[in-house]
């Protein structure tokens, strides 16, 4: 987990946003996890994190036009810049998710992927709950040294 959270509190630090997306329970997990790093959770600082789930209408639009398979990748390709970071999650090696992995490696993202590698459960229900427990300290301590760094230059 300390990698990550020095990844990400970096990327911010530059001015880089976080983007993360997942499918079904995830989705709500990743629009949670964008929740907490632009609300008031645990600390008064900020980040930007958009969540690659919440807008049906495009969502609809490119899955309709491009294929579900892209739903994630083509936001990626138009959002992501290089040294963000995106966060993708799959509890079955989801097409969409991994061909967002691959669009933010080739815009020189900073990836990475949570899958049933990082969390415990042998079901579904119980990777969801170990991801929102994972999202909520990632959200927690990049947080928190984004505050220190905040409190120190000020």
């Amino acid at each position: 987990m300390t990698e990550i959270v020095f990844i990400i509190a970096e990327a911010i630090r530059k001015g880089k946003k976080v983007l993360i997306c997942g499918n079904g329970g995830l989705s709500s997990e990743a629009e949670h996890f964008a929740a907490e790093l632009m609300g008031k959770f645990a600390y008064e600082t900020y980040a930007s994190c958009i969540a690659l789930t919440t807008n049906s209408a495009l969502i609809t639009a490119i899955a309709n036009d491009m294929g579900f398979e892209n739903v994630f990748s083509h936001q990626v390709n138009v959002l992501g810049q290089e040294g963000d970071v995106l966060i993708g999650m799959t509890t079955s090696a989801s097409v969409n998710i991994l061909r967002a992995m691959e669009a933010g490696r080739e815009r020189r993202m900073h990836v990475f992927l949570l899958d049933r590698n990082v969390w415990a459960g042998d079901d579904t229900a119980e990777i969801q709950n170990e991801a929102i427990k994972f999202l909520h300290k990632l959200a927690l301590e990049v947080k928190e040294i984004l505050y220190r760094v905040n409190r120190q230059s000020q």
